[in-house]
């Protein structure tokens, strides 16, 4: 993908040459890919990334302890709740 980004890059600086406003899309180009890198994620990432949130993906662990005792807070209170709507799923048998 970077490979893509890097090609168009220059696709747009040789063009540039006759129309000086390509330079600033280049420009505005590689500040996006270097952002991109800078946070660890690509543009695809940063739309599904949580402002503000205390909650975190599935698959990122926990910073604090805090974080951690909500997270598994709110795990147990869901374990609970499945586990009242469905008993017969839960009870081992049939």
């Amino acid at each position: 993908m970077s490979l893509l980004i890097i090609a168009l890059l220059l696709f747009l600086i040789v063009l540039g040459f006759k129309a000086p406003v390509l330079w600033l899309f280049a420009a505005a180009l590689v500040y996006l890919l270097v952002r991109g890198r800078d946070h660890g994620s690509s543009k695809a990432d940063t739309d599904s990334r949580d402002f503000g949130s205390d909650e975190r993906g599935p698959g990122r662990a926990p910073k604090t302890y805090r974080e951690y005792s909500d997270r598994r807070r709110r795990r147990e209170r869901w374990d609970r709740r499945y586990r009242r709507k469905h008993p017969s799923s839960t009870s081992g048998g049939r």
